[in-house]
C-alpha cells in the first residue's frame, strides 16, 4: 500500500517537471522570422530629437508617461496580436507577445494603468502622430513620411 502511494507520487512528481520543462521551452523568446525595420516616430513639432531604447520601452510599458523634456507623451499601438507589435517588441525588448500581453494584463487587473490605445495598422498609427504633438508610435520604415520624425530605429 505504502509503495504503491509512492509510486502514484513519483508519477506526478515526473509529469509536473516535464509540465514545467514543456512551459520553459514554450516561453523562450523566438526571434521574429521577418526582417522587417520597425521605427518609432513623432510628430514633427516634438522637441524630442532621439530616444534611447530604455525610454521608448518605459513610455510602452507605461513606466514613463513624459517625453524627457517633461511634455505629456501619448503612447499609441498597434493592435494586441499584430505582426509589427510582435516585431517591435521583440527587437525593443526579446519579448514575445505572449509576455507583452501577460504584463499588460497583470497592470490591467492591478487596476495601475491602462494599455495604450491601439490601431489596426501603420498608417493608422501614422495618422494619429500627425495629429498629435504630443503622441509617439512605431511603424514599419516603410510607412514614414515627412510629417514625423523617426527617434528610434530597430531592425534584426
Amino acid at each position: 500500500m505504502k509503495s504503491q502511494k509512492i509510486n502514484i507520487q513519483n508519477k506526478i512528481i515526473r509529469r509536473c517537471f516535464l509540465f514545467i520543462l514543456i512551459i520553459l521551452f514554450v516561453s523562450v523568446p523566438k526571434q521574429p522570422v521577418s526582417a522587417e525595420e520597425v521605427v518609432v516616430v513623432v510628430n514633427h513639432k516634438n522637441p524630442v530629437q532621439s530616444l534611447t531604447p530604455r525610454e521608448v520601452s518605459d513610455m510602452f510599458l507605461a513606466r514613463r508617461r513624459t517625453f524627457p523634456s517633461g511634455q505629456p507623451v501619448l503612447v499609441l499601438e498597434h493592435e494586441r496580436n499584430s505582426r509589427t507589435r510582435e516585431i517591435f517588441f521583440y527587437l525593443l525588448n526579446k519579448m514575445t507577445l505572449r509576455q507583452v500581453n501577460a504584463y499588460w494584463a497583470r497592470l490591467q487587473f492591478s487596476g495601475e494603468v491602462q494599455p495604450p490605445q491601439s490601431f489596426p495598422d501603420s498608417r493608422s498609427v501614422l495618422e494619429m502622430v500627425r495629429r498629435n504633438s504630443h503622441a509617439i508610435g512605431y511603424i514599419n520604415k516603410d510607412s514614414v513620411d515627412d510629417s514625423v520624425k523617426i527617434v528610434l530605429q530597430l531592425k534584426n
